[in-house]
């Protein structure tokens, strides 16, 4: 059986002190797309639950459409979320559009350099009353 040697040790110790910060970066990475990714499919359903609720209630006196918007993606809580909308004009036969944007900060500030805070929008149109 073969002894290590205090050279070996270091030897360890040096590989993990190079190899530790690539892979804690893909881990960031890994989980800051994921973020991202979890954030667009928000903003695209809140865009779309916002349409659907201004085509078949856009002759509600009481029609609240960013309430509606993003009470359907609860994933975008606490995020500086606006959402724009044509629904005044909406009327029998004619199109309503939403949209849902943010610019989304990054989680873990590790990547700010460049690539954060992203803005992302969500857009749905549907025809009212239809």
């Amino acid at each position: 059986m073969m002894k290590r040697t205090d050279r070996e040790r270091g030897a360890v110790a040096l590989e993990m002190a190079l190899v530790l910060p690539v892979l804690l970066l893909i881990l960031v990475g890994i989980l800051e797309f994921g973020r991202v990714m979890n954030v667009q499919v928000s903003l695209t359903q809140a865009a779309r639950e916002g349409a659907r609720h201004a085509a078949i209630h856009y002759d509600d006196g009481t029609l609240n459409l960013p309430g509606a918007a993003l009470a359907a993606a609860p994933a975008l809580d606490g995020l500086p979320v606006t959402v724009d909308d044509d629904a005044d004009a909406c009327g029998p036969g004619l199109w309503v559009e939403v949209t849902t944007s943010v610019s989304l900060p990054s989680m873990t500030g590790f990547l700010d350099a460049g690539l954060f805070p992203l803005d992302l929008e969500g857009i749905a149109v549907m025809q009212c009353g239809g």
